[in-house]
């Protein structure tokens, strides 16, 4: 039986987000990821939040992760939990930070299926904000991933709502805001190829052959990456009270049991 990852508590909590942010500003703001240091400072909350979301799941402790994409939360887990973590992404041309924190890293390209076969199972796969970059039916990749899960492992993901106040605004206004949808060259960063709303996430996975967890509409207090933006939010902000105005989806699921 799974230990739980963290007291509950006022006080567990609050020192839980001290040593959150004291290693948010040593490890991550500034550490050479993707993002500039901006993106990395607006976007606290998001982490903090996501962070939350994942420890709902009984897992164990130290747990076996393998997160796909930045790496930011697989080094917050080994740091703060001891996890054994593994990121995987489709370059190492950001691999510093993740080397330096003491993960293991390994070229993962999710459109590729030759690439998912692995020696390893893992009690957790994260993918923060990945999903909608991929110009293929979240099933295909969910199905991939399955098989690199324990019996009882989970898939947690994060992924903007198709339904967020922005798109609908934009849409409204005849303004584009997905990118074109394409396959992509060796090395190519792709914009969002795809959003999904929480009715056909849920079914992406059941399609794939996962048992929804939970699947929620949550802003993950995003606060914007323009003034723009971030005064358009504050502005929008009652609109939140609907949940399926919220910004993003948080869902998390396991493999079925044959």
């Amino acid at each position: 039986m799974c230990e739980p990852r963290i007291q509950t508590g006022r006080h567990a909590i609050k020192s839980l987000r001290q040593r959150f942010d004291a290693l948010y500003d040593r490890s991550i703001v500034g550490a050479g990821f993707f993002e500039k240091d901006e993106y990395y400072v607006n976007d606290r909350e998001r982490y903090w939040r996501s962070l939350n979301a994942l420890l709902k799941l009984p897992l164990p402790r130290p747990a076996r992760i393998l997160e796909i994409g930045g790496g930011q939360m697989a080094l917050l887990c080994k740091a703060l939990f001891e996890d054994r973590c593994v990121v995987g992404d489709v370059s190492d041309r950001y691999v510093e930070p993740i080397l330096k924190a003491g993960l293991k890293f390994v070229e993962f390209n999710l459109m590729d299926e030759r690439a998912q076969s692995s020696d390893d199972e893992y009690d957790a796969i994260v993918l923060l904000e990945v999903v909608e970059h991929l110009p293929l039916p979240a099933y295909v990749i969910f199905d991939r991933l399955k098989r690199l899960l324990k019996p009882n492992g989970f898939l947690f993901l994060t992924t903007p709502n198709l339904f967020r106040m922005r798109n609908l605004i934009r849409m409204a206004l005849g303004i584009e805001f997905l990118d074109r949808f394409m396959l992509p060259q060796p090395g190519q960063g792709l914009g969002h190829q795809i959003e999904y709303s929480a009715d056909h996430l849920r079914w992406q996975l059941d399609r794939a052959g996962f048992d929804v967890v939970f699947l929620e509409h949550d802003d993950l207090g995003r606060v914007g990456h323009s003034p723009k933006a971030r005064l358009a939010r504050r502005l929008l902000a009652p609109l939140s009270l609907r949940p399926i105005w919220r910004d993003g989806l948080v869902a998390a699921a396991q493999p079925l049991r044959s």
